[in-house]
């Protein structure tokens, strides 16, 4: 007859093995980390470092309660060596975790060290024989050779398996038995350097001060820094499947240890994920809701939002009733008008992540495709715009509503594209992740620390030198005492549109003093861009010969690659890429082949929206970087269909620049990390701005208000508050940094990938709360905006491990 109690202890304890945990053990700073398993008289590494544990006479051993192995160190000339190297010599920030029980207590009885009595050099992790203090002593030697040593309160029992961890930061030292802190109440504070030896790392072994530990160890962890408190809870919480005691057999109680009072069964783990109709749910172990993947949706021009239809759905892993544990998977395939949708949904320790991609069966004008996800997402990559509402994320892989593109009718009205046209094969695809446990991350809108991004886009309309140079340094008149203010004596940049030929009013290339303050604004850093290359722009003006004639110029003199549409008031017909310049059937005025010959790449959308938060132009709540400011769209491209990425700003007319420039304002934008391209027209020298930006006479001198307008953005850029690119470097950072993938690995752990074939200088991120942070090791420069930490790197191409450290 089957004893069912064995077997539901059995399976029981199969489980506990299987999903031992709420969460991984910390990584961050491991030197060394063996479990209880002797391979070939070797304690195999599982840091990934090859920090080896070399035994002498010490034998494996299980425990019968949760089949758990260990190492049994007899007190005799057993031992446990990690040869000494530069990883294990830690000199400053330490971490020592042993898990394991003490079977006989002896007088400096040595649990782990590297030290040196009669060198005065190392530190030591050990116990003592007094009946009244079998308790835990950390000791160590600081680099002056002073002994300092501390003794935790907590009494141990002999055989009683433990996880004991002793930390020092430099400062402070902490002992901690099954996560509780014994010297909350009386924390030594040492405050000085530790010092190095040749000697190993050794456990359970007598040398120079310390005597031999009859002990047995399931688990150990060296660290080089300090981990903190709910770090060392962490570390508890995941370990404790080792040393659970012999459960009893009474069924009743087998269940309950099981299964707990509620909720999902203790063997599944922390959380978990179950089918729902067509979407998929995530649960924490109380069956609240972590997080949730909805039904997509589509929209075609012309039609209502319509929800795809689920034509096959398959999900696989470790499963109670309608729940699925970590490490489960869900593959959904989906059906609509002209396309197939498909979505993996994987299930890890650390995140919920969701991959899905749209294919197209045949041409379709694509309004919206998207689907809802609900929780802390971070990490949006791949196709499309995502919107934020609330904690609902609509990751789309098309929105035309944003991504929109326009054109002018005969009367000089804008006609909106709100659509993209795919075409038959094309695949859209994007992926979003869920972090259940750690911070959520947010990719900045701008580079090295930056809070806030302000680009200047000035039209070329009826400026001349005189104009020109008061602007760029406050006076037309080198030897007045004023000449050093406007955008260079401020050391500010910009995107200016200039002619290349004089017409209409305005001042091109032709005339030499005019180019001379041009070619001194390239050097300084300006970006020099078309203006629909004359200024007589207007009906039947300018002509694809004439812009063919003058686009080199352009590119030769100024290596230009972005564009400002001119002189397309009224619906005029000519070459404006709104207008006629991307009609390939207008051979008088199609030049799409020549910008792709020269180079260009980025143009104008020919659209100036509202400013929203402060001077931010971007409409909406997006994860990272502001896809309403610059975008592609389909009904944009070269012949050869690579896409001309388009950008918007805005401008207050009516002369009210002035009052969008105060420091109140700025400091709004820098706090909600705000992005705009300003279109303007400081150097226009008509009745229109006169004495606005500057005022004529000799000499001509720059309007003091506006001079000091721009000196507050100069002093804003030069504390690393806002960015002052040209429109062009904005969108270069912008193309980079939408090609990093970031993933959640571990706890407060994830990886960074750099999918582009260069570094992406300064690449941004920020996250709420005080954080250090490292990548691969390496510790990054943050500073705070508010309750956010913002850090950033030069990020080569391949893959990288960000790590948090909550201060």
């Amino acid at each position: 007859m089957i004893n069912i109690s064995k077997v539901l202890l059995g399976l029981l304890l199969l489980s506990m093995l299987a999903f031992p945990g709420v969460a991984s053990p910390v990584t961050n700073g491991l030197v060394a980390s063996y479990n209880g398993n002797i391979t070939d008289n070797v304690l195999l590494d599982e840091s990934g470092n090859h920090n080896h544990g070399y035994l002498i006479n010490a034998t494996q051993g299980m425990l019968l309660s949760t089949g758990a192995n260990y190492v049994s160190f007899s007190g005799s000339n057993s031992q446990a060596n990690i040869l000494n190297n530069a990883s294990t010599n830690i000199t400053s920030e330490i971490s020592i975790e042993f898990i394991g029980s003490i079977n006989e207590f002896s007088s400096y009885g040595a649990i782990v060290s590297k030290y040196s009595d009669e060198e005065g050099t190392g530190w030591y992790l050990s116990c003592r024989s007094d009946p009244s203090l079998k308790k835990i002593v950390f000791g160590l030697y600081d680099s002056d050779g002073v002994l300092h040593h501390f003794r935790s309160d907590i009494p141990l029992v002999a055989d009683q398996v433990y996880d004991i961890v002793a930390t020092y930061d430099g400062n402070i030292a902490h002992v901690y038995v099954n996560g509780v802190d014994s010297s909350t109440d009386n924390s030594p504070i040492w405050a000085a350097s530790m010092s190095g030896n040749n000697y190993n790392t050794s456990i359970a072994y007598a040398e120079n001060g310390l005597n031999y530990l009859n002990c047995n160890m399931l688990a150990f962890r060296l660290y080089d820094r300090a981990l903190t408190s709910s770090e060392v809870q962490q570390n508890y919480q995941n370990d404790r499947w080792r040393y659970v005691p012999e459960l009893p057999l009474d069924i009743v109680d087998l269940k309950k240890k099981a299964y707990g009072d509620g909720g999902l069964p203790r063997y599944m783990g922390s959380h978990a994920m179950s089918q729902s109709g067509s979407g998929v749910n995530v649960v924490d172990s109380n069956m609240s809701s972590l997080g949730s993947v909805s039904t997509p949706y589509y929209q075609d021009n012309g039609s209502e939002e319509t929800n795809y239809v689920l034509s096959d759905f398959l999900i696989s892993g470790v499963k109670w009733k309608n729940y699925y544990a970590p490490g489960s998977s869900a593959s959904l395939s989906f059906s609509g008008n002209n396309r197939n949708r498909l979505e993996d949904i994987n299930l890890t320790n650390n995140s919920l992540h969701l991959s899905n991609s749209v294919t197209y069966t045949a041409d379709t004008l694509v309004r919206k495709d998207a689907v809802p996800v609900t929780g802390n997402a971070f990490q949006f990559y791949g196709d499309g715009l995502n919107t934020i509402s609330e904690n609902t994320v609509q990751a789309y892989t098309d929105n035309g509503e944003i991504q929109s593109d326009c054109i002018l009718d005969s009367s000089g009205a804008a006609i909106y594209n709100y659509y993209q046209n795919r075409t038959s094969g094309t695949t859209r695809s994007n992926s979003v992740e869920l972090p259940l446990f750690s911070p959520q991350l947010t990719p900045m809108p701008c580079p090295s620390g930056y809070f806030g991004s302000l680009s200047f886009a000035i039209h070329a309309d009826a400026q001349d030198p005189d104009s020109l140079k008061t602007m760029m340094y406050g006076t037309n008149d080198v030897n007045n005492s004023t000449y050093g203010k406007g955008y260079i004596g401020h050391g500010l940049i910009c995107t200016w549109a200039a002619f290349a030929a004089s017409s209409g009013g305005g001042v091109g290339f032709d005339n030499a003093s005019f180019k001379s303050v041009l070619d001194d604004m390239r050097e300084e850093g300006f970006e020099i861009i078309p203006y629909n290359v004359i200024g007589s722009a207007g009906e039947g003006n300018p002509t694809r010969e004439t812009t063919g004639y003058y686009l080199p110029l352009y590119s030769s003199s100024y290596s230009s690659k972005n564009w400002i549409d001119h002189g397309l008031n009224g619906g005029n017909r000519n070459t404006g890429l709104k207008s006629l310049g991307l009609d390939k059937n207008s051979p008088q005025y199609y030049i799409g082949d020549l910008m792709r010959e020269y180079g260009f790449q980025y143009a104008w959308a020919y659209q100036d929206v509202p400013v929203r938060n402060g001077l931010s132009t971007s409409r909406i709540q997006s994860l990272g970087l502001p896809y309403d400011v610059v975008w592609t769209n389909t009904n944009f491209t070269w012949d050869n269909g690579t896409p001309m990425y388009e950008w918007t700003s805005t401008w207050a007319p009516d002369k009210t620049a002035l009052d969008y420039f105060n420091k109140e304002t700025l400091q709004t934008m820098v706090n909600s990390y705000g992005v705009c391209f300003w279109h303007d027209y400081t150097a226009q020298n008509d009745a229109t701005f006169e004495d606005y930006y500057f005022t004529k006479g000799n000499p001509y001198s720059i309007n003091e208000t506006y001079d000091n307008l721009l000196l507050n953005i100069s002093e804003q850029n030069a504390a690393g508050r806002i960015w002052n690119p040209t429109v062009s470097q904005y969108i270069d950072y912008w193309r980079a940094a939408c090609n990093v993938e970031c993933k959640c690995t571990g706890q407060d752990t994830y990886t960074l990938i750099n999918h582009n074939s260069d570094p992406v200088p300064g690449y941004a991120m920020r996250v709420t709360g005080s954080y250090t942070v490292k990548i691969d090791g390496n510790d990054l420069t943050t500073k705070k905006n508010g309750n956010d930490t913002v850090f950033w790197m030069d990020l080569s191409p391949g893959t990288h491990s960000l790590t948090l450290v909550r201060i």
